[in-house]
């Protein structure tokens, strides 16, 4: 018999808040959930969640769909992406461009798939900025993602963490799909204080409130001159994390503005 999923149309308030939905719906642990526009969200969800919802949700609509609809919703919405004009993400159904980079990323559950302007800003700076060698953690790895695309780009040592534990299973499916061994990645369940070391490279695509909160650590762990890339916050909290920044011997270098989503490219300076 097929499984029925519970699918759940989300229309917010004004596109500023999508951060906030998105951190009520990993309360709701979904099985996964994309953006239709800068307005609406799709989620499927294991439960219905009890109202009412959250001022800044205005509307949402239940439905029920079979197994079939929703691996067709995978596909129609997630597209080859090409990062630089020399990286490709894509799904398993494309097929690669002998021409250039080459990441398969299977789309499921809530991991990224480098569609969202956040993961997509990361990716840009990993690929500009990351050199053969580094030592490279990833912090909140969810698809893997950005774990693999430092692997292809020539990291060495990669680290890569989740607190979410259906997170390591799309990082074993996308290893196998890339045919790199799960090996190659130190791939943990935990949170920051489950790991040892420095590194030349970290990524913490996460959130505002997770970085407020742990960018003393994260400097902590990143060795002089190297590279920390931040995002998954609104533009608006730039100027908050700017100054965090400074107080923990962080210079940012670069940034990334898109559909309201910040990207910030630090380095250690001290």
């Amino acid at each position: 018999m097929d499984r029925i999923w519970k699918k759940l149309t989300l229309k917010i308030k004004h596109e500023s808040y999508r951060e906030q939905v998105y951190w009520w719906l990993k309360d709701q642990k979904p099985y996964g959930f994309w953006e239709v526009d800068c307005l609406t969200i799709i989620a499927y969800i294991q439960n219905w969640p009890e109202e009412p919802f959250p001022k800044y949700i205005i509307a949402a609509e239940r439905e029920e769909e079979p197994d079939e609809d929703w691996a067709e919703e995978w596909r129609k919405y997630f597209k080859p992406i090409v990062v630089n004009e020399a990286i490709l993400i894509r799904p398993p159904w494309v097929p690669a461009i002998p021409s250039m980079i080459d990441l398969v990323i299977y789309p499921a559950y809530a991991f990224g798939t480098g569609d969202h302007p956040t993961t997509f800003s990361c990716m840009e700076f990993i690929s500009q900025f990351l050199k053969p060698g580094m030592k490279f953690f990833d912090v909140g790895m969810g698809s893997g993602i950005l774990s693999l695309l430092a692997i292809r780009l020539g990291a060495g040592d990669v680290t890569a963490i989740d607190v979410d534990p259906l997170a390591m299973e799309e990082l074993k499916r996308n290893c196998a799909l890339n045919q790199i061994p799960l090996e190659r990645i130190d791939s943990k369940n935990c949170d920051l204080t489950g790991v040892q070391g420095s590194f030349d490279f970290i990524v913490a695509n996460i959130g505002a409130q997770f970085i407020f909160e742990n960018l003393p650590r994260l400097s902590h762990m990143l060795l002089r001159s190297g590279y920390l890339v931040l995002s998954g916050f609104q533009v608006g909290d730039i100027p908050r994390i700017q100054k965090h920044s400074q107080m923990v011997s962080l210079e940012i270098i670069k940034s990334s503005e898109k559909n309201n989503w910040g990207t910030l490219l630090c380095q250690k300076i001290s």
